[in-house]
């Protein structure tokens, strides 16, 4: 029962500690493969017969196509998401400041929040039109056991986007 206990910031020091006495006693002399270096070329996550396609492709700094499209499909996504929040901010903001206008003026302005949001949502669809495009490319090219991409549901996010802006 009488352990001694360290405080959080205590581990690192206590492993480190724990690493350096085994290494005194001789406990890491004898394991596989002392003294060569490792073999980083193997892919555990690649098929057997691809391993030599993904080396080759690894050794030249290229990654196959789908990988490069997944990347390219998340900064979409982000970019989209960050664009849809930012015209609803501003959205939000301008209709904020509509009980101090005029009533003619705030009549107008209304109309032009109205415009904005159509264009918005007109954007939208185009834009995310073509990542579900790009989803569907990628969705074919990528072998099963890859994470697979889910298509916007882009009425209901428009649908969203009007409810955020309309409250």
């Amino acid at each position: 029962m009488d352990q001694v206990k360290h405080p959080p910031r205590d581990w690192e020091g206590a492993v480190e500690k724990q690493i350096r006495e085994a290494m005194e006693r001789g406990e890491f002399d004898n394991l596989p493969g002392k003294g060569k270096p490792l073999d980083l070329g193997y892919n555990p996550y690649a098929p057997e017969d691809w391993q030599l396609a993904f080396k080759l492709l690894q050794d030249a700094g290229i990654a196959p196509d789908w990988i490069e499209q997944g990347k390219e499909i998340r900064v979409e996504l982000d970019a989209l998401a960050a664009w849809l929040a930012r015209q609803m901010q501003w959205q939000r903001e301008r209709a904020a400041k509509l009980t101090r206008l005029p009533l003619p003026q705030a009549t107008a302005e209304r109309e032009h929040l109205a415009d904005a949001r159509e264009k918005t949502c007109a954007e939208y669809r185009r834009r995310a039109g073509t990542l579900n495009k790009m989803i569907d490319t990628y969705n074919l090219k990528a072998p099963s056991g890859a994470p697979h991409f889910v298509r916007l549901r882009i009425e209901e996010e428009i649908q969203k986007f009007r409810e955020a802006c309309a409250g």
